[in-house]
């Protein structure tokens, strides 16, 4: 991909390891790439040779499976890279989700969650997405739908990584601190991913207000997070799926919020997932896109 890798490159200049630690820590994953790659490389030219279908497909189907314990690998060791050696990226690169973690942990809320949020987003929506980190969501999830997603991060290097990596011709991607700016309204939904549970009661309501100044009538708000914490407080969010659906209601006169137990991982994590909105939300009566008999 074209594009400019200036914040990557000052961020893994500061990691706090040597190449011949990196490569001690992942000698295994590094051992099962190199083989991985040989054995991709023998059948790729071994299939110009195949003298049936089924003979083809047999190496098509092993290519397939190579290829995907080659991006198990590489993920897994591109995991150790941006997690366990200090300083730890500060947003997720989902692809570790897609080709490692889900596979490891069986975890699934983070396609569940934008995949709700599409629920939202009417063909043609003008969206606004706080928080884009690396840019899948925006383009994987949001953009075949929207006529246009304006999304947004605090964070130079997600956007230059999703600049790079998830561009479209539908999405601009902006650095902002949306605490302090937005971009010009309207838009039709606003999409908020897990981010919003990492600030404080008064940054959400600063936040809420200019976002109803930037949204059009009965425009939606979704998006997804998890249980903060175990306990109620007044510099608590919110400590379960009724307390955050209660703090949105002081913003918007329609709320429906649910959740999700995940037990595939320890400790157990409680994902919820929400619409707000002045008009119809998803799986209202009135919602024009089910059925209930």
């Amino acid at each position: 991909m074209v594009g400019t890798t200036e914040h990557r490159d000052a961020w893994a200049a500061s990691k706090q390891a040597s190449v011949p630690q990196v490569m001690q820590a992942a000698a295994n994953v590094i051992v099962e790439l190199s083989r991985g790659g040989i054995e991709l490389d023998r059948l790729a030219r071994q299939l110009q040779h195949s003298n049936s279908f089924s003979d083809l497909y047999a190496r098509v189907e092993r290519l397939a499976e190579i290829s995907r314990l080659l991006a198990y690998n590489a993920h897994s060791l591109k995991l150790l890279c941006d997690f366990q050696i200090p300083p730890a990226t500060i947003y997720t690169d989902h692809c570790l989700n897609q080709f490692f973690l889900m596979s490891v942990t069986k975890r699934t809320w983070w396609v569940e969650g934008p995949a709700f949020c599409g629920l939202a987003i009417k063909q043609g929506s003008r969206v606004l997405e706080l928080g884009c980190g690396t840019g899948y969501y925006t383009d994987v999830f949001y953009s075949p739908f929207a006529s246009e997603v304006v999304a947004i991060d605090i964070d130079p290097r997600a956007i230059e990584t999703a600049r790079r990596l998830h561009a479209g011709k539908n999405i601009r991607y902006e650095i902002m601190d949306f605490r302090e700016q937005l971009p010009e309204g309207p838009f039709d939904a606003v999409v908020w991913t897990p981010t919003i549970f990492a600030y404080s009661p008064g940054d959400i309501d600063k936040t809420m207000q200019a976002l109803r100044k930037v949204m059009a009538p009965d425009a939606s708000l979704c998006g997804f997070t998890c249980v903060e914490v175990d306990q109620a407080g007044p510099g608590v969010l919110w400590h379960d799926l009724k307390s955050l659906a209660e703090r949105l209601k002081r913003y918007f006169a329609n709320v429906r919020a649910f959740e999700r137990a995940h037990s595939t991982i320890q400790p157990p994590r409680n994902e919820l997932f929400f619409f707000a909105s002045d008009g119809t939300l998803p799986f209202d009566p009135e919602w024009p896109h089910g059925v209930r008999l």
